[in-house]
């Protein structure tokens, strides 16, 4: 994608979110001006593949008719964004009732991400549909199991060492035993933030979603459990701006609980090996997105090294990672000796890459991925 798709995709995004201004319907843009239609298609195939097509249309419709694009560019679009507002109303119908299962049956999962962060966009129904992600303790992780069972879920037979997949009324749900997976022989700091007692039943917070009250996290830990999920995805899966504006908006809902604890957010995030990360996120979703950072705690001022690396991250972000940095495939059953070798020298150059991000984890996620993929041979062997 061109700079200009680009800036005006970023443009759009800060119209609509930027929490320090308050943008009118039918004023216009100093910026989005004299774009034409091929712009204005390549913008939507931008913004749905950075997963922020509904943010994007909710910004064009505040601006003057003559700066919006042509009627056929606005009821394709329309079209779209009609579509994920329909997948998340199907979504939140199944949430409702799996809930109600689960209420029946005294469990209390942690809902992670997903719909508590669709809540904090200007329409909670144009964040895309995703899956469901539960935090589950280990030693339960059979009696949800058996409840989606009941209700015709099929669950994955395969083998992960952060979470079980199931397939359930049309949906994927995640159960995570474990917060998130890297591969780099350090997993046990990252799992112990989830056994802290930032987690037990008198500190974690409550929101009601579709008529229930459901658990997560309280506000430091889920700011650091959506940076480190952001270095998962960086490391080993696929980065969208999307996962900008869900840490950008979760970082602003939380200002004023975290606002008495810097100290402690700070000081974790360190602890968690995720501070430089977290500046690169604050400097790009700054420079780009609108957002405040002197009102929050490490995103006050930055050196010019850490400028450059913020630049760096929303490049990769921005096309979907830069050459030689393309996600790792799964590997398949038809897959010779020679394509997974491939495969393994394509993540080395992918590590390499984002470096300057996560050092520790980029140098060792080569060498564990040998050790977890031995492990996750070794488990389908002896289940056979």
């Amino acid at each position: 994608m061109t700079q200009t798709t680009t800036r005006i995709l970023c443009d759009l995004i800060e119209r609509i979110l930027a929490p320090h201004r308050q943008t009118k319907a039918g004023e216009a843009s100093a910026t989005l001006n004299n774009i034409g239609r091929k712009e204005w298609l390549g913008v939507i195939r931008l913004a749905e593949e950075m997963e922020v097509e509904g943010l994007a249309y909710d910004a064009m419709l505040t601006l003057p008719k003559e700066q919006q694009p042509d009627m056929e560019v606005v009821m394709r679009w329309t079209a779209n964004v009609q579509a994920i507002e329909r997948d998340n109303r199907v979504m939140r119908e199944h949430f409702a009732g799996c809930m109600s299962r689960f209420e029946a049956h005294r469990l209390e999962p942690i809902l992670m991400k997903g719909l508590t962060l669709s809540d904090l966009y200007p329409n909670p129904l144009h964040r895309p549909v995703g899956d469901i992600d539960l935090y589950v303790p280990l030693d339960q992780q059979h009696r949800y199991l058996e409840t989606f069972r009941e209700m015709g879920g099929v669950v994955a037979d395969v083998f992960d060492l952060k979470h079980v997949s199931v397939q359930c009324q049309g949906m994927n749900w995640e159960l995570h035993f474990r917060g998130m997976l890297f591969y780099n022989g350090m997993t046990n700091r990252r799992y112990a933030l989830l056994e802290r007692e930032e987690t037990t039943a008198d500190a974690l917070y409550h929101e009601t979603i579709e008529g229930h009250t459901v658990s997560i996290f309280p506000p430091i830990l889920k700011m650091v459990y959506l940076t480190a999920h952001f270095q998962h995805h960086l490391l080993m899966e696929r980065v969208t701006l999307r996962q900008i504006v869900d840490w950008m908006l979760a970082l602003h809902q939380e200002r004023t609980a975290l606002a008495i604890a810097e100290v402690s957010l700070i000081r974790t995030l360190k602890e968690m090996g995720v501070y430089r990360l977290y500046r690169a996120l604050g400097y790009a979703a700054k420079r780009h997105l609108g957002f405040d950072g002197n009102w929050y705690a490490g995103l006050t001022n930055f050196t010019p090294s850490e400028k450059r690396r913020g630049e760096r991250l929303l490049k990769i972000v921005m096309n979907g990672h830069i050459p030689g940095c393309k996600p790792y495939r799964p590997r398949l059953e038809t897959d010779s000796w020679l394509i997974r070798i491939g495969q393994y020298i394509e993540l080395w150059k992918r590590c390499a890459v984002v470096w300057r991000f996560c050092p520790q984890e980029a140098l060792a996620t080569p060498f564990g991925f040998l050790y977890y993929a031995f492990k996750r041979r070794w488990a389908e062997f002896s289940s056979h």
